[in-house]
């Protein structure tokens, strides 16, 4: 099974549109078609149905297409895991959620920097949309957030890891509390706007209930820090508290009737160039 056939399938899955695909790529009309029936041949299924004009994948298409990124994924990481580290240079702009900054980014610029010396790495904090907005311009190379899963055509998804969020409180707190209750507690969280805060308010709204935080931060890790001071509840990434729970100066709150889960994910734009520098932060975060 070729790569090259792989990448043609998955730019046809996106375009509907054979021509369409054939010109992104670079390649003639019939040339697609015979990479898709080598590819079909393979397989022993039709991956599209070819109605007319129109262009859809059909039901093994949509089954393969998720093995087919993966696959590919997969080749490219290979190829960075390859090179040599001397060879990669140049720069690489990554845009980060705060809370994936604090508990993944130190370990992960280490191992970069070891792999890629030469390499001038330029990191900012930013919120999902934001992200958005600078991949579309081509202002940075790499997003790294914890949100809902953003499955958009214009992405290509690199990482997908689901990350639980949880009510924390300090040591000693009765470990369950019914959701009416939590919401009259004095609360630390997040500010407005950052992934699992506005689930938590969508939750809570459903259900005509509200918390209003006497101190609302950007910072996940410093309010964990302040929750083990006593200073009152707050709503976390599992893996920003889990040292602390750990260690047994936070408690997790049980509230079955709130469950949030976010997904750390890194994606980049589908029109970028995987520059070598990517492709090795790409197999880092993946580890």
């Amino acid at each position: 099974m070729e790569l090259r056939n792989i990448n043609t399938f998955l730019h046809i899955a996106e375009l509907h549109s054979f021509s369409s695909a054939a010109r992104e790529l670079g390649y003639s009309q019939s040339a697609v078609s015979a990479q898709i029936a080598q590819l079909e041949a393979e397989l022993g299924t039709p991956l599209f149905d070819r109605v007319g004009k129109t262009v859809r994948l059909t039901d093994a298409g949509q089954t393969f297409q998720s093995y087919a990124r993966t696959l590919l994924i997969t080749a490219q990481q290979a190829k960075a895991a390859l090179m040599p580290a001397r060879a990669v240079s140049g720069t690489l702009r990554v845009a980060l959620a705060d809370s994936v900054c604090s508990t993944f980014l130190p370990d992960l610029l280490q191992q970069f920097h070891a792999l890629c010396p030469q390499v001038e790495l330029v990191l900012r904090t930013a919120t999902a949309d934001e992200m958005l907005r600078l991949l579309g311009a081509n202002q940075i190379d790499l997003a790294y957030t914890l949100d809902q899963p953003l499955l958009l055509p214009n992405l290509t998804l690199a990482v997908n890891v689901p990350e639980p969020v949880c009510f924390v409180a300090p040591a000693g707190h009765p470990l369950a509390e019914p959701l009416d209750v939590l919401a009259q507690q004095e609360f630390l969280l997040t500010e407005r706007g950052m992934s699992y805060r506005d689930a938590l308010d969508q939750r809570l709204a459903a259900r005509g209930l509200a918390i209003h935080p006497y101190i609302e931060l950007g910072s996940a890790s410093l309010l964990c820090q302040m929750v083990e001071r006593g200073m009152g509840l707050s709503f976390l990434p599992e893996y920003i508290v889990c040292p602390a729970l750990s260690a047994g100066r936070l408690a997790r709150l049980r509230v079955p009737d709130c469950t949030v889960t976010m997904h750390r994910q890194l994606f980049y734009h589908k029109d970028k160039w995987l520059t070598p520098q990517m492709k090795a932060f790409i197999a880092l975060v993946e580890q």
